[in-house]
């Protein structure tokens, strides 16, 4: 199994592991089409084109629980299953 698919699986854990890093996120987003900005020293905005939401990321940090619904839900809105 691929970086990709073993994050994919990490999301669907219950609860959502608190370790996944911003760099496998920010990876992640950019393969499936993502584009990222700058907002502020430490934060990433990262969007798709035609999604209504923008999902923002800290640099160096683990994701919250929040920013995995919001990347769930941009999954879910291209196609990509989770389960």
């Amino acid at each position: 199994m691929g970086k990709f698919e073993n994050l994919l699986k990490r999301f669907n854990q219950h609860p959502v592991p608190m370790h996944i890093s911003y760099q496998e996120v920010a990876r992640l987003l950019l393969v499936i089409g993502c584009s990222m900005r700058k907002r502020s020293s430490r934060h990433r905005v990262f969007t798709y084109s035609g999604y209504p939401k923008s999902i923002v990321l800290m640099e160096n940090d683990n994701l919250r629980p929040y920013q995995v619904q919001d990347i769930k839900d941009l999954l879910k809105y291209i196609g990509i299953k989770t389960k």
